[in-house]
């Protein structure tokens, strides 16, 4: 085994080190402080308590919820009476001696009626056949008629056509009425005088059956009740 010998001179050292190893306490002391301040402004800062808004004049927080439903309103009814307007009623016709109208079957189940110029009269033989015509499409329910009727009055007025062809069309109203067609199956169209292309008779009402649209589905709204019942478990 060695053994070495050594020896330090204290006063051989620089005056640097024995300054900086002179002040190496303060300096410590300085380091820590300074780790306490970063240890300090690392933690976040206490959050305030908020303060609530304040309530607005007229209003308030709590929920005004009623006890029971509200009444229901009652609709009083007026103190004058109220004129109601009846259905017009069938017009009443009577058979013309003079009358040369008469009858033309047509596709479709329809039937055209054919007029002397200038007139609505119909004779004896023209009003059996539109009743028996009307009997016989009674019972069909789903059906609808449409009376397309015309005139050829002649000059420039164009109201004259049309009051004819109305005249006309009242009295084949009547006719299917008084044979058991209810009037909200009957629709009359008074055309009034034909166009230029139209190439049947001017003097004519055409009786035109058809089947009633199907019912249009409305979608109900939030606040709409429904009248469907929900099926028991």
């Amino acid at each position: 085994m060695a053994w070495a010998q050594v020896s330090t001179n204290m006063d051989a050292l620089p005056s640097a080190a024995v300054s900086s190893s002179h002040h190496a306490p303060v300096g410590h002391k300085q380091r820590k402080v300074a780790h306490a301040q970063n240890t300090t402004s690392s933690q976040p800062p206490a959050k305030a308590k908020a303060t609530p808004a304040p309530t607005p004049a007229g209003y308030s927080r709590k929920l005004d919820i009623p006890a029971k439903a509200p009444t229901p309103t009652v609709i009083t009814p007026p103190p004058f009476p109220v004129a109601l307007h009846p259905p017009v009623p069938a017009a009443t016709v009577v058979p013309a001696a003079t009358s040369h109208s008469h009858t033309e079957p047509l596709q479709g189940g329809a039937l055209r009626v054919l007029f002397d110029p200038n007139s609505a009269d119909l004779n004896e033989e023209t009003i059996e056949a539109v009743r028996h015509y009307a009997q016989s499409m009674a019972p069909k329910t789903e059906v609808r008629f449409i009376l397309h009727s015309y005139a050829n009055v002649p000059g420039n007025d164009i109201s004259m056509p049309r009051r004819l062809a109305l005249s006309r069309a009242l009295a084949i109203r009547g006719l299917l009425v008084q044979n058991g067609i209810a009037t909200t199956r009957i629709y009359p169209i008074a055309q009034g005088r034909p166009t230029a292309d139209d190439t049947a008779p001017t003097e004519r009402l055409d009786i035109r059956p058809e089947s009633n649209p199907p019912p249009v589905e409305t979608p109900l709204s939030a606040d709409q009740p429904s009248n469907e019942k929900t099926p028991k478990p």
